[in-house]
Formats: structure tokens, sequence, C-alpha cells
């Protein structure tokens, strides 16, 4: 990874304090991963991932939420669940060959 891109990466981590993503609180810690990944080269970073707790019943909101942001910044995700939390990888899209 690029020196510029390590230090604004920790920088932005030490900053923001140790905050639990948890639920739809989640959304910035989503939006600042994708986000990532689009403005990296891409021998940089391939991929981001994000854990968060959710309940049960917050399951759809979190998919809806990662389909919306995907989608709004052009990046292929995968979201996984567990019993009591989440992960979501944030990928860029595969090219299809012609």
């Amino acid at each position: 990874m690029n020196q510029l891109l390590a230090r604004q990466i920790e920088e932005a981590v030490r900053g923001s304090g140790v905050r639990e993503c948890v639920g739809l609180g989640c959304e910035e810690s989503l939006r600042v991963a994708a986000a990532t990944l689009v403005h990296a080269r891409s021998d940089d970073v391939s991929a981001v991932t994000v854990v968060g707790r959710i309940g049960q019943d917050d399951m759809h909101a979190i998919e809806a939420l990662v389909a919306s942001i995907a989608d709004e910044l052009g990046v292929a995700y995968r979201v996984r669940h567990y019993p009591t939390s989440f992960s979501v990888r944030f990928s860029r899209p595969v090219e299809e060959e012609r």
C-alpha cells in the first residue's frame, strides 16, 4: 500500500476513536470501506471487509443498505450472516471477458 494511503487510513482510524459497528449505525463504516476501495489503486487495495453486530430483525435493512452503497459506488459485495453479527466484503467488480 502506498505511504500516503496508509497514513490517511491511520489518521481516519485514530481520529474516529474506537466505535463499535452496530446495526444500521454501521452505515458510516460501510461507506468509508467502499469509498476506500473505489479511491485506492487496484494493486493497493483489492477488497475491504466490515464486521458488525446485529439483531436478526435488522438483517434485511443491512442488506438493502449494502446493496444501495455497492450500486452507488459500482463495487461488488457479499454479506455473511452470523447469529449476532454480520460481515460485508466489498470488492472490485469482475469484468466480463468478451
